[in-house]
């Protein structure tokens, strides 16, 4: 068996109350869910994690795949004896949670996932080689400000400055090495033709303005794909719904993971 390195972890929240896992995407920690994942203390355990590579995790496993991610999030579960948690991510981390609940149902109570895909278009693939070359080549503070310049809107940035400057930190906290691993992942992932089997409860909530990570009309067709699956939108927001739409998405995801456990 492959090994994997244990991932750097923090766990919150009510005792003996269902789990909720946030699920980092590329270029996120354990941080970028901090908001909602405090929002959600009080009524949950709450679980997040940094990616391989990123923050406080060691580098990942050798020729990491996509599969590896999924049995990494399996492992991290394992680790805190946790056997059953809703899993909540956003891009990458929105696929891995989808992912993980087709390969796991028994593990996984519930889904929610923002702006993602299930495979990444022809172009796409083309556009995240060409991020993986541009990594070695510019470092990861270069690669910081391209991305979260395509993140956020001008407007946006110009707004909450402080949110901003918190992304581009944490995008780099990740090593060169961890992102590139990440992102051959990501161009590996292709699941949309198992979307049919995923059976636990799913809430897919989509940017009105975000063109590239997960369109609404994209995420829409995932929903009519998934027999569980629920979809909304969030009028105005752009791919990083929890920052620039933290109340709507707060309501939503508490909302739902009531709905689902009850």
């Amino acid at each position: 068996m492959k090994f994997l390195p244990a991932l750097s972890s923090q766990i919150r929240g009510k005792a003996g109350a269902p789990v909720v896992t946030f699920v980092p995407g590329i270029g996120n920690d354990s941080a970028f869910w901090a908001d909602q994942a405090e929002r959600l203390a009080d009524n949950y355990r709450v679980l997040t994690f940094d990616p391989w590579g990123s923050a406080a995790s060691p580098p990942p496993p050798e020729a990491c795949r996509f599969q590896d991610v999924i049995d990494g999030l399996i492992a991290l579960l394992d680790s805190h004896q946790i056997e059953r948690t809703a899993l909540v991510g956003l891009g990458f981390g929105g696929s891995v949670a989808l992912a993980t609940a087709i390969d796991h149902p028994d593990r996984i109570s519930s889904g929610v996932a923002c702006c993602c895909r299930p495979r990444q278009p022809d172009d796409r693939r083309d556009f995240w080689r060409n991020r993986q070359t541009k990594a070695a080549e510019i470092g990861i503070a270069q690669l910081a400000d391209i991305t979260v310049d395509r993140w956020l809107s001008k407007e946006f940035r110009d707004a909450r400055p402080d949110v901003d400057a918190e992304l581009r930190a944490m995008f780099n906290r990740m090593s060169v090495e961890g992102y590139q691993s990440y992102v051959g992942a990501f161009i590996e992932m292709d699941f949309g033709a198992r979307l049919g089997e995923l059976a636990v409860p799913t809430l897919l909530v989509a940017g009105e303005n975000d063109h590239g990570g997960g369109p609404p009309t994209d995420m829409r067709e995932m929903a009519q794909a998934i027999p569980s699956a629920r979809f909304d939108l969030i009028a105005g927001a752009g791919h990083i719904v929890n920052y620039e739409a933290p109340e709507s998405l707060a309501h939503l995801i508490t909302d739902f993971l009531g709905e689902s456990k009850s």
